[in-house]
């Protein structure tokens, strides 16, 4: 047997003397009910507990939550950017929260909320209508003054 070279081996021995414990997240649980009241105290509890973690505390921080179902809910985002920063940090998120419940199908859902903005005023006209809307003494000024243009 020349180019084999030789290998020696070591046995494994198992103690049958050690006791395996069963694994806690394979036991039976309890599933609590889940109600946006709830929900909204556990997303605040693991805001408190992700302190640590500065990137993960200021992506979900200011982020509304919607109960959809008992096992869904929603987590309004204000664009693509934070639900993909969201998955990145899934697996800890939902293991809190699932932990919290007792419910192992929990699942979310990242929706994307645009908030609409009002349109900036910038002809001479739209400033002065703008102005008037929030004090209508301008108005007053201008029956007054007619000949002055804006």
């Amino acid at each position: 047997m020349s180019g084999i070279p030789n290998r020696s081996f070591s046995s494994i021995s198992i103690n049958p003397t050690e006791v395996i414990k069963p694994i806690n997240s394979l036991e039976k649980r309890e599933i609590e009910p889940l109600t946006q009241e709830r929900l909204e105290e556990l997303w605040g509890n693991l805001i408190d507990s992700c302190k640590d973690d500065d990137k993960m505390h200021e992506l979900i921080a200011d982020k509304k939550v919607v109960l959809k179902s008992n096992n869904l809910f929603q987590i309004q985002v204000p664009n693509l950017y934070f639900d993909t920063q969201l998955r990145n940090y899934q697996t800890r998120m939902l293991s809190f929260l699932r932990e919290a419940t007792g419910n192992e199908a929990l699942k979310y859902e990242a929706t994307v909320v645009v908030e609409q903005t009002k349109a900036r005023a910038y002809l001479p006209r739209e400033k002065f209508d703008e102005m008037a809307a929030r004090n209508p003494s301008m108005l007053t000024l201008r029956k007054i003054f007619p000949d002055i243009d804006f």
